[in-house]
């Protein structure tokens, strides 16, 4: 670990870049088929429920400094208790994972290769993402994700802009009173569970270099992404209406697939692939290269790269096990009403209490 550093800017670009795309492509749907013209509202707020989460998480981290979640959870629940508790975080990152590349895979079957087969698609990006994380590891992903994040976020906004001109404002009337209150507050808790992702933390903030910087540059990310998340889904909203974004497979796809400007400005789209590209691959590297260092660390190897040779064929075979959208509805399933309560919420709140009782504990003595 000593060797590898990620500036503050690094860390936050990197958690902004895989967690946008992935939202903005996979959670608009579920949200605007729960709460219809409200989901702008849900997203808004889960993104508030998930900066509070994040700061849990920061604390707890930096109250070990430069230890990973498998490091201080041995240190604060003894050796065999802190390496049993974190055997969910890593059931979380295979199969995260692998949903997404199957979710890659399937998209780019359905928009631009459709003779070529999914698994030779989540194949290649198999092979991409196992040699940047062998090669450098989280610096080099980082790097990525400091140059790639601006210009996703960059064209995310012009997107925005260019679809102004098609917006009516009556399709996100009446707010609120369809639903009310607690029935929004409810639903935006699945938004605030794939924010709840904050639990990356764990593993990439021991690499800061400043480690002062870690609460801003967490919670900043998380905003920015409950932001655009909150943007993309509103803009899908005025221009598609509830009922037809409800029915959409990739709504904002089609949102940015839908500009003409003067029959001049068009076929935006391509940007867009691009940086579901750019995006995915951080992703699913991110995630490879977590596995693997926290693995390391677990079976207390020093070499964490050899990991790699495990988890990449891994997560590729999970991927293929992947029959259809239902599974991915149900890994979804899973992540909010199991892994969300336990993994975000449940063991970090047990370790930073554990963590207090025994600080305070040590001043008395």
């Amino acid at each position: 670990m000593r060797e590898m550093k990620l500036s503050g800017v690094q860390v936050m670009w990197t958690f902004a870049t895989v967690e946008v795309v992935l939202f903005i492509w996979g959670m608009i749907t579920p949200t605007i088929n729960l709460n219809k013209q409200d989901a702008w509202i849900a997203m808004l707020t889960g993104g508030v429920v998930a900066m509070a989460l994040t700061a849990i998480i920061v604390r707890l981290c930096m109250l070990h400094p430069r230890q990973t979640l498998v490091e201080f959870s041995q240190a604060i629940l003894g050796k065999w208790l802190g390496r049993a508790i974190v055997l969910p975080y890593f059931a979380v990152w295979f199969g995260l994972n692998a949903a997404a590349l199957r979710l890659f895979g399937d998209f780019i079957h359905l928009i631009m290769l459709d003779r070529t087969p999914v698994w030779l698609i989540m194949l290649l990006m198999t092979v991409l993402m196992t040699y940047i994380t062998y090669s450098v590891g989280i610096m080099g992903i980082g790097r990525f994700c400091e140059i790639a994040g601006p210009i996703m976020v960059l064209t995310l906004i012009v997107g925005f802009s260019l679809n102004i001109v098609d917006i009516k404002w009556h399709y996100i009337l009446p707010i609120i009173t369809d639903f009310g209150v607690l029935p929004i507050m409810k639903h935006s808790i699945q938004t605030a569970s794939f924010l709840g992702e904050s639990l990356i933390f764990f593993s990439i903030l021991p690499f800061l270099e400043h480690q002062r910087q870690a609460y801003s540059k967490s919670l900043i990310a998380v905003g920015m992404t409950a932001v655009l998340a909150c943007l993309a889904t509103t803009l899908v909203l005025l221009v598609f209406g509830p009922d037809v974004s409800a029915r959409m497979r990739f709504p904002y796809f089609m949102l940015v697939r839908s500009i003409n400007l003067l029959d001049f400005i068009q076929n935006m789209d391509i940007f867009v692939i691009f940086i579901w590209v750019f995006g995915l691959f951080a992703r699913i590297s991110l995630y490879l290269f977590i596995t693997s260092y926290e693995a390391a660390r677990w079976f207390r190897v020093k070499n964490w790269r050899s990991f790699i040779w495990f988890g990449a064929p891994t997560m590729f075979i999970m991927a293929l096990l992947i029959p259809n959208e239902a599974i991915l509805k149900s890994v979804n399933l899973y992540w909010q009403t199991i892994a969300f309560p336990i993994c975000s919420i449940g063991i970090p709140l047990l370790l930073l209490l554990v963590s207090a009782f025994r600080k305070k504990k040590t001043v008395q003595t």
